[in-house]
């Protein structure tokens, strides 16, 4: 059978593959194809970017990811991830206790009707005795007999002021995301074909390549981690705000940004 490297080479020599051409299709860089084929996995960049390498050369080669990957694991000594664990659903009530419920209700509703007729009952006789001060009313208003009176109306009505100079109005502020307090906005568009893995809050958001003049836009409220696989390849803005050349031609690169920006 071979090593896990040697099997990867056997493939791509039986289809009469190059490794540039698999560099060429999937942006990984010669140097990190000829370390998984030679098994130095020292000098890969790690994490899911490995398993994202083993993929996509599987997926040129037409043989299956899943067991590439397994064997990634197993010559690396990389243990799997673990299955999340599921979340019981919570029972529905039964018929039962839903029907307890609603003699409960009931009974409550008789109660307090039985008691509102005897209040009603009581009060009766005296509900028509109102005392004269009561039925008629609040004393009219004092009319002015001057104009002066009209200066405190006037103040009531005084305009409110008009904003400071730099103050973003209510309907301003929900225009930047930051402001509305719904984090940050990062757009990532591919100059050429590159792989990429983009997460935002610990959530990864997408893992393979992005084709040349594509996009892919995230929200974020604490971070947005991106691995490259050809770091010049890629086009990056913050907030709508273009931000600087992140790396080389075929450089692997890892970058951050959080609710201040780009992290050095």
């Amino acid at each position: 059978m071979g090593s896990f490297g040697e099997r990867l080479q056997r493939e791509r020599e039986m289809r009469g593959i190059t490794l540039e051409e698999i560099a060429d299709s999937t942006k990984i860089g010669t140097r990190s194809l000829r370390a998984l084929e030679q098994e130095h996995f020292d000098q890969l960049p790690g994490g899911i970017f490995n398993k994202g390498f083993v993929r996509a050369y599987a997926r040129y080669l037409g043989i299956d990811e899943e067991q590439a990957v397994a064997d990634f694991l197993a010559a690396a000594g990389e243990p799997e991830q673990p299955l999340p664990t599921p979340v019981p659903r919570a029972r529905p009530a039964s018929s039962s206790s839903a029907g307890r419920s609603w003699a409960a209700v009931l009974a409550l509703v008789v109660l307090a009707a039985g008691g509102f007729a005897a209040w009603k009952y009581k009060v009766g006789p005296f509900a028509g005795r109102v005392s004269q001060s009561e039925s008629a009313g609040p004393p009219p208003p004092v009319v002015p007999s001057s104009g002066a009176a009209a200066a405190p109306a006037a103040s009531d009505q005084t305009a409110s002021p008009a904003p400071a100079a730099g103050v973003t109005s209510g309907s301003d502020a929900a225009a930047t995301p930051s402001a509305a307090g719904e984090g940050f906005v990062v757009l990532v568009r591919a100059k050429e074909d590159c792989w990429i893995s983009l997460s935002a809050d610990d959530r990864t958001v997408m893992e393979g390549t992005l084709l040349a003049a594509e996009t892919k836009e995230v929200r974020a409220t604490k971070r947005v981690v991106l691995k490259m696989g050809n770091a010049a390849g890629v086009e990056v803005s913050y907030n709508n705000q273009a931000t600087p050349p992140l790396g080389r031609p075929n450089e692997v690169k890892t970058v951050v940004f959080t609710s201040e920006g780009l992290q050095p």
